[in-house]
C-alpha cells in the first residue's frame, strides 16, 4: 500500500505537471490513466473537471511568496485509511513541486486533520518544496512544521501550513532554517480514495 500511495502521486505530477499536459490529454486517456495506477475506477466528475483543476498556492518561504512558482498549479489528493498524500506541481514544465502527507488511522479519522514534525521527527505530518532555479534544482525539507487540512471536499481543498525547512545537509543546523507559512487551496483536484468511499474523507 504504501508504494502504491508514493507511486500515485509521482505519477500524477508526471501525467498532469503543466498545462500543456492538460491539453494533450482527452478525458478518456485521463480516466485510463489513473484507473491503471490506481487500481480503482476514477469518478467521472474528476476526469470532467480536469481543466478547471488549480493550485493556488498563497506561502511565504523566507520572505518570499511561493505563488509565482504555482501559477496554474495542478492538485491532486490520494487519500486512505491512513495517509492523505497531497500534490501540487507548478512551472512550464510542471518542474516545481510541493509534496505534502498526512499519515495515522487515528489521525485520518479526525476533523480537521492535522499533523507534526518537531526537530526532524514525524509526527504525522511531512511537508517539502522543490523548485527550479537557475543554479539547478532547490529543494527543502521541513525539519520543523505544522499542517492542518481545514476543508476537504471534492471541488475545494483548504491546507494550512508553517514551519522551517533547509536543505538536507542543514538537518543538523537549525540556524541555517527557513520559515514558512501560508495557505494551499486546491480547487478541483484529481482526488482518488483508497480503500474507502470518497464521502469518508469529506469534511
Amino acid at each position: 500500500m504504501k508504494k502504491l500511495l508514493l507511486t500515485i502521486p509521482c505519477f500524477l505530477l508526471l501525467v498532469f505537471g503543466c498545462n500543456d499536459a492538460k491539453n494533450r490529454f482527452t478525458t478518456s486517456i485521463v480516466e485510463k490513466s489513473i484507473e491503471a495506477i490506481s487500481g480503482q475506477k476514477i469518478d467521472i466528475a474528476d476526469a470532467n473537471d480536469i481543466e478547471k483543476n488549480e493550485a493556488e498556492v498563497n506561502i511565504t518561504l523566507h520572505g518570499e511568496n511561493l505563488k509565482n512558482y504555482f501559477k496554474k498549479g495542478f492538485g491532486s489528493v490520494t487519500a486512505s485509511k491512513e495517509t492523505i498524500a497531497i500534490t501540487i506541481a507548478g512551472g512550464e514544465n510542471g518542474q516545481d513541486n510541493i509534496l505534502i502527507g498526512f499519515t495515522g488511522k487515528e489521525r485520518i479519522a479526525s476533523h480537521p486533520i492535522k499533523g507534526k514534525m518537531v526537530m526532524g521527527h514525524n509526527d504525522g505530518f511531512t511537508f517539502s518544496i522543490t523548485k527550479a532555479t537557475d543554479n539547478g534544482i532547490d529543494m527543502q525539507l521541513s525539519f520543523e512544521a505544522e499542517g492542518e487540512i481545514v476543508s476537504m471536499q471534492k471541488d475545494k481543498v483548504i491546507i494550512k501550513v508553517k514551519g522551517k525547512t533547509g536543505s538536507s545537509s542543514d538537518a543538523e543546523s537549525p540556524e541555517k532554517w527557513k520559515s514558512y507559512e501560508g495557505t494551499i487551496t486546491l480547487n478541483y483536484p484529481v482526488f482518488q480514495a483508497l480503500g474507502s468511499s470518497k464521502e469518508k474523507f469529506i469534511y
